[in-house]
């Protein structure tokens, strides 16, 4: 028995090795699908909330997203943030999601984070880059 236990332990630490990922490929990983909604989340909000106003300042909402393979303290943790990179048009997401006194929520980013579609999409860009790394460390 003693050539199933050292196979089995050896197939072990194999697998420990392979799936044992650093938080530096974890962002790898997450950043892949943070990229994926990203782009989900712009076509929805051009869809929704594209307007022909032009402003030289802040741009347009659905043209100021952004991805970062940190947490919001900017910390590779081997989380990835989706969002918009100034206050104004988060603030104005916000309200045009939540809903206000003044506006009637449309929940435009809920419905693309509750999108099955969009999961399936997302999950698919983490797992090729999850297989990236695993088959670049078994060589």
């Amino acid at each position: 028995m003693t050539g199933l236990d050292s196979a089995l332990n050896d197939w072990l630490d194999e697998v420990k090795h392979l799936t044992d990922l650093t938080p530096k490929e974890q962002a790898q990983v997450t950043k892949a699908g943070a990229d994926v909604f990203k782009e989900e989340l712009e076509r929805e909000t051009k869809k929704r909330h594209y307007s022909r106003h032009k402003n030289s300042v802040y741009g347009h909402m659905a043209d100021n997203l952004a991805v970062q393979g940190k947490d919001v303290d900017g910390r590779v943790t081997g989380v990835s943030t989706v969002g918009w990179n100034n206050p104004y048009h988060a603030s104005n997401a916000r309200r045009l999601n939540d809903g206000t006194k003044k506006y009637k929520a449309d929940h435009f980013v809920t419905n693309v984070q509750d999108s099955k579609e969009v999961q399936a999409k997302v999950l698919q860009a983490e797992k090729e880059a999850y297989e990236r790394i695993v088959n670049k460390k078994r060589g």
